[in-house]
């Protein structure tokens, strides 16, 4: 006989993995104003694809590179909104919920002479 603790784990773990499956199989999308690049990224950056028209070789280089980087901050907020939501089924979790104060509960606090500062009161900001 398993305990409903034991349960709950098991169903948490594959809520967990269902999810982890979920957020890579995540592209963003974005296309420039003009039209001329396309840029597909993986919800960590990473350019999946990228397509761009026969008449952007005719821009100049700074242009060039201010519309992929543009572009790929577009596609990325594109992929992170998408990730959201499919992270909101372990977010939004009560089990889930216990889990993560328990472990930031326990969470070493920064020392005085580290650099870092960290804010965020649970590890979903980190998402």
């Amino acid at each position: 006989m398993t305990s409903r603790s034991d349960a709950d784990v098991e169903e948490l773990t594959v809520k967990a993995a269902r999810v982890h499956r979920s957020l890579l199989k995540i592209r963003g999308r974005a296309t420039s104003s003009d039209g001329d690049v396309t840029i597909e990224v993986s919800i960590d950056g990473r350019i999946t694809k990228m397509v761009v028209s026969q008449w952007f070789s005719r821009t100049s280089p700074d242009a060039t590179a201010a519309a992929i980087a543009r572009t790929h901050s577009e596609a990325l907020a594109d992929a992170e909104a998408a990730a959201a939501e499919v992270r909101r089924e372990l977010t939004e979790d009560y089990r889930v919920a216990r889990i993560v104060d328990r472990v930031a509960a326990k969470r070493p606090s920064h020392h005085a002479d580290n650099n870092q500062t960290d804010d965020r009161k649970s590890i979903y900001d980190k998402w």
